[in-house]
């Protein structure tokens, strides 16, 4: 779709917000924040100076004026994802997105991990697919894994991991946010669980940055994975962040010229970069405005009976992310009924729209809560109006259905 901006601003320090609308032609409401964000102006704005300015050089070559200038671009970049995550600038690789960073993460060690003899590989059955096929493609080479099995509300929890360790574990890859219930895991009690053990500790953190002060360091990461877009920045652009110490053992999966400290080769897109930098550079404590949607939402919907998937303990979710469902009506019938609103249904990275959640098939065991259950995801550009007109339009949608259920 094609969103036009009609006023905007975000969040001051202190947390306040004058929202604008992000409607299309068509009046509709976008409710998927957690697929992708709206481009922050001031982002399309660093952006167009690299290209409307003298930065269109390729900044790997360094010996001549322009590709000294895209350089410097991608260095300011890069120390402002690098700051934003309490991070070293020489940590930061730059990557297509967060899919080809989990990849990059997971894949890269593969070796490093079987010549010390660590094969075994610990995840959870709800993380995102671009790390559980690349844990699946370690299992096909001989690795053992084992993906736990989450608490009702999307949880693990310390002693999960604790008691799931082998002599043989090598990696444990644990996303920061559950990006279809907006779960948080317990990171920092995990990495101090692991501290001595000699295992490597990644995380998916695409869903985690922006909506909450996030400190690789505190969490004791030594793999991250972000993405641009989903923190108001360009699509096509992401970064892994990997811990000094550990640069020497992560093998490429692209051969060629051997950019990105020989991690990841090819020609930088230098204003990608400068968006995704300038994206970090604005990030701002928006929950209590998204916390306040939230609740607005669900007191305005509360008469449809919902069922709520989640944490429901205070930090045990980030606000923007709300993933429900209306027992007896599924989804794409959902969809069919309401084209002035936009929402999720399942990952928005999977091949169809319509496939089914994993994540809510390990939460629930249930395909057919699977088929029922929708994402509504809230950012800085939703309006609490867009709010009141979307659960209107929701309460009518699931009435009316009803009603001819019931028929």
């Amino acid at each position: 779709m094609n969103f036009s901006t009609f006023s905007t601003s975000i969040p001051s320090a202190a947390g306040s917000l004058n929202q604008g609308h992000a409607i299309d032609d068509c009046g509709c409401i976008y409710l998927d924040n957690a697929a992708t964000t709206r481009l922050d102006s001031r982002v399309r704005e660093a952006m167009n100076r690299i290209w409307c300015e003298d930065c269109f050089g390729n900044a790997h070559a360094k010996h001549h004026f322009y590709g000294s200038r895209a350089v410097e671009a991608v260095e300011r970049a890069r120390k402002a994802v690098a700051t934003s995550i309490s991070a070293e600038p020489g940590e930061i690789v730059f990557t297509s997105g967060a899919t080809e960073a989990n990849n990059l993460a997971i894949k890269g060690i593969a070796n490093y991990l079987r010549s010390i003899g660590k094969t075994h590989v610990l995840t959870t059955a709800i993380e995102h697919k671009s790390v559980l096929e690349p844990i699946n493609s370690l299992r096909l080479q001989g690795f053992t894994v084992t993906m736990l099995l989450t608490k009702p509300c999307g949880m693990v929890t310390a002693d999960m991991v604790e008691k799931a360790l082998t002599p043989q574990t090598g990696l444990v890859s644990i996303q920061a946010v559950n990006n279809e219930t907006g779960t948080v895991q317990p990171l920092t009690e995990i990495a101090n669980m692991l501290s001595g053990r000699g295992i490597l500790f990644h995380s998916d953190v695409a869903q985690a940055l922006g909506k909450a002060p996030f400190d690789v360091k505190e969490k004791a990461l030594d793999f991250a994975t972000f993405s641009a877009h989903k923190i108001y920045g360009p699509q096509g652009i992401g970064a892994l962040f990997v811990k000094k110490d550990h640069i020497n053992i992560l093998e490429p999966l692209l051969a060629g010229g051997g950019q990105e400290l020989g991690i990841r080769s090819g020609t930088l897109p230098v204003a990608l970069c400068a968006g995704f930098g300038a994206a970090c550079s604005l990030l701002t404590d928006d929950r209590a405005y998204l916390q306040r949607l939230r609740l607005k939402f669900l007191n305005r919907i509360e008469m449809l009976k919902p069922v709520v998937y989640g944490r429901r303990d205070p930090g045990g979710n980030v606000p923007g992310i709300l993933n429900i469902r209306f027992p007896g009506i599924e989804s794409e019938v959902l969809i069919s009924v309401l084209p002035g609103v936009a929402f999720g249904v399942g990952a928005a990275c999977s091949s169809t729209g319509t496939r089914l959640s994993h994540v809510i098939m390990s939460i629930t065991g249930s395909e057919q809560a699977a088929k029922e259950a929708i994402r509504i995801s809230f950012g800085r550009y939703t309006s609490e109006s867009e709010i009141d007109s979307a659960a209107s339009q929701i309460i009518g949608a699931v009435m009316a259905i009803r009603n001819l259920q019931e028929d």
